[in-house]
């Protein structure tokens, strides 16, 4: 596929899975200006769909407890600048004593810069954007109360699948673990240490993908933490939790793979004629494991699959570098043997259990 194919198709994918959370968004916030306007009876309640689209906007790709620090600090940072406003006014030094106060009181919550900055924001608003009478004194901190307590209710009541983003990513990070035994059994093969360092280069970037898929797995346990709709899924989102570690350990071990076999091609040793066939059937047996868990399937064919390339494994490389990669496939297929919940003592004597 060209690389405008592929973007095409990333795009389409990403409009299809968020296609629902932005409809909820948009409709939550038309609900929380309609309750303030229509129940409180504020006139121009701005504030209330500002904190419901900051509270559900940001939990459409990042963790629960991110939008709960947000609605914490935008009603922090509102209240103070309606009570601190109301009696000192608005102007330049205000907005400077506002901006002052609001951080303070939102240190006393001990979070992170999230809560700080976004109280330091609404602050400033509050300070500039209609000065309170007294006769709308706190109303915009009500606005806000309504506005962040609707979008963590639509978050926890209909929240976006759990599993999606954690499917996505570990789909995204196995791919680049595959494509990195394959290039570097490439290498191998065409003795090539340019195609080598072009696939230690992509696999060095591989760190984004471990770290999404290991948020993505903790915002879903989240939501099945809150979301009674979404425990069903708690069972796979556990299996996934437990296979992060060792699939880091699985990309860490790649990128020393990749680097040793570039230093044996430039070093000209005689790597052994069936490492590189082994490394294709490792990323096979990668492809395989990708599959069951981006699918949410059994991983006992993965498993067989990760098992028959451990009884396969060469004993030596036929260099220093070479049987460098060649303890680097056994390590790799340790990783894998774990992330498909095998213990690790049992994993390391299958692996090491090569009949070769």
């Amino acid at each position: 596929m060209s690389r405008f194919g592929t973007f095409l198709d990333t795009r389409r994918r990403r409009f299809r899975e968020s296609a629902w959370p932005v409809l909820q968004c948009a409709l939550a916030a038309g609900a929380a200006f309609a309750i303030a306007q229509q129940v409180f009876g504020h006139p121009v309640p701005f504030f209330a769909p500002i904190a419901c689209v900051l509270v559900l906007g940001i939990s459409l790709t990042n963790r629960l407890r991110r939008s709960i620090e947000l609605a914490v600090g935008v009603s922090v940072g509102v209240g103070v600048g309606d009570a601190i406003v109301l009696v000192i006014g608005s102007g330049w030094w205000q907005i400077a004593v506002v901006v002052a106060l609001a951080l303070l009181v939102a240190l006393l919550f001990d979070v992170g810069a999230l809560l700080l900055n976004q109280a330091a924001v609404s602050a400033v608003l509050v300070a500039t954007l209609q000065p309170p009478g007294t006769s709308a004194a706190f109303s915009r901190w009500v606005d806000t109360l309504i506005g962040a307590a609707l979008g963590l209710l639509v978050a926890a009541v209909l929240p976006s699948n759990p599993l999606t983003a954690a499917r996505r990513t570990v789909d995204t990070l196995l791919a680049e673990l595959s494509e990195a035994l394959r290039g570097a059994a490439e290498s191998l093969d065409a003795s090539d240490p340019e195609t080598g360092t072009r696939v230690l280069e992509r696999i060095r970037a591989s760190q984004r993908a471990v770290d999404a898929f290991d948020s993505a797995v903790d915002a879903g346990l989240e939501i099945t933490a809150i979301a009674p709709g979404r425990r069903r899924h708690r069972g796979e989102l556990s299996r996934l939790r437990a296979a992060t570690g060792p699939l880091d350990l699985a990309v860490r071990n790649a990128r020393v793979l990749v680097r040793r076999a570039v230093s044996s091609e430039t070093d000209d040793e005689t790597v052994g004629p069936d490492v590189a066939p082994v490394l294709r059937e490792l990323a096979d047996a990668v492809d395989l494991l990708r599959v069951d868990l981006a699918g949410g399937h059994r991983l006992d064919g993965a498993e067989s699959a990760v098992l028959d390339v451990a009884a396969r494994l060469p004993r030596r490389g036929g260099g220093f570098s070479a049987d460098v990669v060649v303890a680097q496939m056994r390590s790799i297929v340790t990783d894998l043997l774990c992330a498909v919940g095998m213990d690790r003592d049992a994993a390391r004597s299958a692996a090491s259990a090569s009949r070769r």
